[in-house]
């Protein structure tokens, strides 16, 4: 019997289809949701105007005449879904689980396709995610990673992932690195809603009492950290990475200098940064990046300007380890050796 579902019966092997328009999926979707716009944003403007200012019966009409036109689109994609993931269930929604998600699995019910629809839609999902997020309760203690910048915090957690440790990557969820330069290698941030949805996923994926997290400003690019996830970091359990400066600058040229459109984006960025370093500087380092002299620049923005500001943070935490890092993956297993013997984990 297929028929609406709540998201808590939703689980990995669940395919969710979302089939609000264009621009409410760029806006907030479920993690990994593919987009089938029962009506785009131009056909739901029409069909809106319609029902305000005309009549709704005709609203219908338009709006399943938009829709009907799509049905092979929706067979196609659901064969390929069930012919790569034959034991997943396929789960439509929209906006309130209503007229859309439901009348698109009646009719495709009606032709003997095993769909479902959202119970609530994306707006219960949207409860589920900021009631998880404003509940510390549902938040594990955080064992937080703390360093200047490029002892490589970031490689560090993925590799303690690796090895099966539970981790919150708040950068990865907020696709932005947390500098002025953090857009760098990146789509350039991330919507306030994606934001929240990706870190909701990967709390939802632990299965630990803790986890590992790297220290994080309040800010990330565009995005705020949730004040109960933000609250719990700072009073998580610290632990102090250390790494040589030259070890640092060799991993902060290899993780930015590669990136596409490097050049552009530096610059963008360096004007950015510009007001924090004075104009001494700035020029400094603008002839070392058109020199291509990155080790140099990158050795002038760590000892004249992120260092100093660092300092301050990482002097403000007691630490309960500290780790030296020359390698990221033996590090990573140094940390979780260390874990595992401590009653932090418990």
């Amino acid at each position: 019997m297929y028929k609406a579902i709540p998201f808590e019966s939703c689980d990995e092997k669940t395919v969710f289809i979302d089939v609000r328009s264009e621009s409410e999926f760029k806006k907030g979707h479920i993690c990994g949701a593919i987009n089938l716009p029962i009506l785009n944003d131009l056909e739901r403007h029409e069909v809106g105007w319609i029902y305000k200012n005309a009549s709704v019966d005709e609203a219908k009409r338009v709006g399943l005449k938009h829709g009907s036109g799509k049905i092979q689109t929706f067979l196609d994609t659901i064969n390929s879904i069930t012919e790569e993931l034959p034991n997943h269930k396929i789960v439509f929604y929209c906006a309130r689980g209503g007229y859309r998600s439901r009348s698109i699995a009646m009719l495709l019910l009606g032709i003997d396709v095993p769909v479902h629809w959202l119970e609530g839609g994306y707006k219960n999902y949207r409860t589920e995610v900021l009631e998880t997020l404003n509940t510390p309760d549902k938040i594990p203690n955080f064992i937080v990673l703390n360093g200047y910048t490029g002892v490589g915090k970031t490689h560090i957690l993925e590799a303690l992932q690796k090895l099966g440790q539970p981790v919150l990557d708040l950068e990865k969820a907020a696709n932005h690195k947390g500098s002025h330069l953090g857009a760098i290698g990146t789509e350039g941030g991330q919507q306030t809603q994606l934001f929240e949805n990706a870190i909701y996923h990967q709390l939802k994926s632990l299965k630990h009492a803790y986890c590992f997290i790297e220290s994080e400003s309040k800010r990330i690019g565009k995005v705020y950290v949730p004040n109960a996830i933000f609250d719990k970091l700072q009073r998580g359990s610290y632990i102090k990475l250390e790494a040589s400066v030259a070890f640092r600058i060799e991993g902060l040229v290899k993780d930015y200098v590669n990136t596409p459109d490097f050049k552009s984006s530096f610059e963008n960025a360096l004007l950015r940064i510009k007001p924090y370093i004075g104009t001494s500087l700035y020029t400094e380092i603008r002839t070392l990046f058109h020199g291509e002299f990155y080790a140099e620049l990158a050795e002038k923005l760590l000892i004249h300007h992120y260092d100093p500001i660092y300092q301050k943070s990482i002097s403000a935490h007691d630490h309960i380890a500290t780790f030296t890092v020359t390698n990221y993956e033996e590090c990573a297993q140094e940390i979780s050796n260390w874990i595992s013997h401590s009653t932090l984990s418990q």
